[in-house]
C-alpha cells in the first residue's frame, strides 16, 4: 500500500514530476479514493489507485477534460475487476459420463460432485460414445435433412425448374424445325422465281 508520501517518491522516480497539492487535485479531480485510513487519519492507497494516478497525468499531459480523464480511469479499473473474477469450479459430472464398470463410484456423492482444476482423463471414468451412437446420430442428421427438403417448397421449385428446363427443349427443338422449314420455303421460292424469270425473258425475247 502506498500513502500519499510514498505514491510522490514513486511518481517522482518515474519521472513523474509533481507536488503534493497537485496529488491531492488529481485524487480529489479524478475521483480517486483511498482503500484505508488509519486512526490518525492517514489514507492509504492500493496498486491499482497508483495506476490511476499514472494514467490520469498522461491524459493530463495530452489535453483531455477532467471528466474524459474520468471515464477513462473507470474503464481501466472495470477491466481490472473483469480480470480478477473468481473461476467458477468445474464439475466432473457436467462434462463425462461415468462408465457401466465403474458405476459403483459415481454412487459415491463425495466422489461424483469432486470439484477439479483440469480435464485431464481420469482411469475412473471414460466417455460414453461408441460407433452405433455416432451412426445412430448420422442417419438423424441425414433424416432431417430430406424431411426439411420434402417438407419445404424446395422440392416443388426443383419439380417445376425440371419441367421447364423440358418445355425449353422442346420449343427450342420446334423452333429449329421451323427455322429449317422456312430455309426450304426460301430455297423453293428463290428457285421458283428464278424459273418463272426465265421463262418471262425467253418468252420476251422469243417475240422480238
Amino acid at each position: 500500500m502506498f500513502n500519499r508520501e510514498t505514491i510522490l517518491k514513486s511518481l517522482n522516480a518515474e519521472n513523474y514530476y509533481i507536488d503534493r497539492h497537485s496529488l491531492d487535485l488529481f485524487l480529489e479531480d479524478w475521483k480517486i479514493d483511498s482503500i484505508y485510513e488509519d486512526e490518525d487519519g492517514l489514507e492509504f492507497y492500493d496498486d491499482l489507485s497508483l495506476e490511476k494516478i499514472k494514467k490520469g497525468i498522461s491524459l493530463k499531459a495530452q489535453g483531455y477534460s477532467d471528466e474524459q480523464i474520468i471515464a477513462k480511469l473507470q474503464k481501466m479499473e472495470a477491466k481490472i475487476e473483469k480480470k480478477e473474477e473468481p473461476v467458477q469450479p468445474i464439475l466432473v459430472k457436467d462434462y463425462i459420463s461415468v462408465s457401466e464398470d465403474n458405476a459403483e463410484v459415481a454412487e459415491t456423492p463425495s466422489e461424483e460432485e469432486k470439484i477439479v482444476t483440469d480435464l485431464t482423463p481420469q482411469k475412473s471414468f471414460t466417455l460414453d460414445v461408441s460407433s452405433q451412437t455416432l451412426q445412430m446420430l448420422a442417419e438423424a442428421v441425414a433424416k432431417k435433412i430430406s424431411d426439411d427438403i420434402t417438407n419445404s417448397d424446395m422440392a416443388t421449385k426443383l419439380i417445376e425448374a425440371g419441367g421447364y428446363k423440358r418445355d425449353n427443349e422442346i420449343l427450342a427443338k420446334q423452333v429449329g424445325e421451323l427455322l429449317e422449314h422456312n430455309r426450304e420455303l426460301s430455297a423453293r421460292i428463290e428457285q421458283l422465281e428464278s424459273h418463272s424469270s426465265r421463262s418471262f425473258w425467253s418468252r420476251f425475247w422469243g417475240q422480238k
